[in-house]
């Protein structure tokens, strides 16, 4: 029979190699200075050290350990040295696969899973990259930016424990709330580079999706019609409720039919306002969410919002003032106030009914904001398109706070 130790230390080195292939196979097929071979050896590596080091020398190999990893980076960055030297390609791709490599033969020791799916994730990326460039307009998606940023969420999914607890709130599952977001966020922009269509109605829809505030900004400036506008608030109304689901199942029960029902009224009225204006335009000011300024903007909202709900616990402030807080928050972002009153519930700073109230009218905030928006980027300050405007708002927050009211307190 089999030694039972023998077993554990084989799987995750398995494991290991199989993540190291799938890296290394598309860096093989590009004829890169570091094929699968390479890439295997690395993540078997990793994987080995960190056996060595949770099973025999957790007493006094911690420095060792980071002396070995320590020199693989650095031979690494050597040759990435001397490759921009010696030929100015400095191979960023492949140096950045091979430190993937080393990251998911750590990752394979913990969890073989999510050493697997990063692998699979990067290999599409790697694979479809080039396909992605004959596509004109799809040059301007950083990739460089999105790797890197890839990178760091995932050593941040690493580092933080999955039973991490800060008074009451699962910092794990913030750390699931940016991943999903974030990568709605990109397909959605990879989706509004690459469509065909450049009707007004997908670009609000996806811009929505990618990045509400810059889409309103653009469609204020190229004074489309109010209605684009108002379409883009039913998508951020989706994204939002995301959030909710992936916070608090309770906040789910109560508030999915009121969004869902809201967001299906408004697409269907704005899309049959808009089904004769298509008027051609490409969006220039939504950036890639995944470029490392973009998330890390994106990120501090959230953060606010959860450090907020700490400290409001530590200082015990009355419940009555968390509405009007929600409110001012939602005012910068529909989705950090919604984060907010999420985690305060759960944390059991507020009941179910007060957090309800305060993601209804934290989103009528959001909603208010695109408003400033569009008055204050809107070059021609037409009345009639603000009027119209105005009154598109206020009929997505009087659907929103009707069916609020009538289905999520039932």
């Amino acid at each position: 029979m089999m030694d039972q130790n023998f077993i554990e230390y084989l799987i995750p080195i398995l494991v290991s190699l199989f993540c190291g292939f799938i890296i290394g196979i598309e860096r093989t097929r590009v004829s890169a200075q570091y094929g699968a071979r390479d890439h295997i050896f690395f993540s078997i590596i990793s994987t080995t050290i960190i056996i060595l080091y949770e099973k025999f020398l957790q007493d006094s190999g911690f420095f060792i350990i980071i002396i070995i990893f320590g020199g693989m980076i650095v031979f690494l960055l050597i040759g990435t040295s001397y490759r921009l030297f010696r030929t100015d390609d400095p191979g960023y791709t492949t140096t950045l696969s091979m430190l993937l490599a080393m990251v998911v033969g750590i990752v394979s020791y913990y969890n073989s899973f999510l050493a697997i799916t990063i692998s699979v994730i990067f290999l599409i990326i790697l694979s479809t990259k080039k396909q992605f460039y004959k596509i004109k307009k799809l040059k301007d998606i950083e990739w460089t930016g999105t790797v890197e940023f890839l990178a760091i969420m995932i050593l941040t999914f690493i580092l933080f424990p999955q039973d991490l607890i800060i008074y009451d709130i699962q910092i794990i599952t913030i750390v699931y709330v940016f991943l999903t977001i974030l990568a709605i966020k990109y397909f959605s922009y990879f989706l509004l580079k690459s469509s065909s269509e450049e009707n007004l109605y997908i670009l609000s829809i996806l811009g929505g999706f990618a990045h509400s505030e810059a889409t309103t900004k653009e469609l204020a400036e190229i004074d489309a019609h109010p209605a684009t506008v108002s379409l883009l608030l039913q998508t951020m109304i989706i994204r939002i409720l995301l959030v909710i689901i992936l916070i608090s199942s309770e906040l789910t029960v109560r508030l999915f039919y009121p969004l869902i029902l809201t967001t299906i009224l408004g697409i269907i009225f704005n899309i049959l306002i808009l089904r004769k204006k298509e008027k051609k335009h490409i969006l220039q000011k939504v950036k890639n969410p995944l470029s490392l300024k973009s998330a890390l903007i994106f990120s501090s909202t959230y953060l606010f919002a959860v450090f907020l709900t700490i400290i409001f616990k530590n200082i015990q402030i009355p419940y009555q003032l968390y509405l009007p807080i929600a409110i001012m928050i939602g005012l910068l972002s529909g989705g950090a106030s919604s984060l907010f009153t999420a985690t305060a519930y759960i944390s059991g700073l507020i009941d179910l009914n007060l957090a309800i109230i305060m993601i209804v009218f934290g989103l009528c905030a959001a909603i208010l904001n695109k408003l400033l928006y569009y008055y204050r980027f809107q070059k021609t300050k037409s009345k009639k398109n603000l009027i119209n405007l105005i009154i598109y708002l206020s009929l997505t927050m009087i659907v929103l706070l009707f069916f609020s009211f009538t289905i999520g307190f039932l």
